[in-house]
């Protein structure tokens, strides 16, 4: 008997291209499936699309519920889910044919496996497809090879819906509700549980970028830069645990400082005095930033020197004159 696959799809006023998505959902090889469709408070006919899809097919299970974003609408779908794995999948996206059945067949075969993840690429319309993200096959083993290959988000992705997971893993996690980071938040959390990561060449899962109306989409503000530089900050304290990882801990500094920088620059009368102190705590040593390799050697010699606080008005002061 082949293992149920929970399939968690959050739902909100998106009746356009909510058929397709359920279609290539139902249509896929593997048909021990529940899709877990949940409506997020839609007001454009979503939800009477949810009820017809789930009178046509008793694997569709449907959660109606006051609109609370997409981490609390996933958030109930995995209270619900009885799969022994567990996927995601948004509702204006879809999967290309037999992309459950390829990588569950690898599962099966191989159930040491915790985490596998499959291609996505970009899809604007039929004619407009690109950014294929298909990384070579791989199998990655332990703690430390995984957080090695996650940590920047390549090639293993922050993304969560190119990624079948088994559902003990997600025991006790949740996904933050109001956070646009909720994807990035899980790399420290999963990095501690799954032992076997596996990079699948197999399938495809169409993500429709573009959409203006997405839950994603729209204008980075200071809140939206200030959620992904906690969600980096959670990922960099991971390198206390890797102490030789230093060139990758050194670059991931430095993105998390650039992180800080954005975000006073979109709001340059906001408060970053926590942050600010973040910085200073985890801020590499001397000897850490000179041996590493390939890093931006002065611009972190000259955060050091200056200290936080001055080096963000200076450095904010030099991008305003170029």
């Amino acid at each position: 008997m082949h293992p149920l696959l929970s399939i968690i799809t959050p739902v909100y006023n998106v009746k356009p291209y909510l058929n397709r998505c359920v279609e290539s959902i139902l249509n896929q090889s593997y048909s021990n499936i529940e899709l877990i469709m949940i409506d997020d408070g839609s007001t454009d006919g979503s939800s009477i699309l949810c009820d017809e899809w789930a009178a046509k097919d008793n694997r569709i299970i449907v959660i109606h519920k006051e609109n609370g974003g997409v981490s609390s609408a996933r958030n109930a779908g995995l209270g619900k889910a009885k799969g022994e794995y567990l996927t995601f999948v948004d509702p204006d996206d879809f999967l290309a044919p037999d992309t459950y059945g390829s990588n569950m067949d690898y599962l099966l075969n191989h159930q040491e496996v915790d985490i596998l993840q499959y291609p996505y690429c970009h899809y604007v319309n039929d004619n407009n497809i690109s950014n294929y993200h298909k990384p070579s096959s791989v199998v990655f083993v332990g703690a430390k090879e995984i957080f090695r290959n996650w940590w920047s988000g390549s090639p293993l992705e922050y993304v969560i819906w190119n990624k079948i997971y088994k559902r003990c893993l997600w025991h006790d996690i949740h996904f933050n509700v109001d956070h646009i980071s909720e994807d990035t938040c899980l790399v420290p959390k999963f990095v501690n549980r799954a032992k076997i990561v596996y990079i699948s060449e197999n399938g495809l899962y169409y993500y429709q970028r573009a959409r203006e109306e997405s839950y994603t989409f729209g204008e980075y503000t200071f809140e939206k830069h200030l959620d992904l530089f906690y969600a980096h900050a959670a990922i960099f304290n991971c390198f206390k645990l890797f102490p030789d990882m230093v060139t990758e801990k050194v670059t991931a500094f430095t993105r998390l400082y650039r992180r800080l920088i954005s975000a006073k620059q979109s709001d340059i009368n906001a408060d970053i005095h926590t942050p600010l102190k973040i910085i200073s705590e985890f801020s590499p040593s001397w000897r850490e930033i000179m041996i590493s390799h390939n890093t931006d050697k002065i611009w972190l010699l000259s955060a050091k020197i200056f200290g936080p606080s001055i080096f963000v008005k200076l450095f904010l002061s030099y991008l305003r004159l170029i």
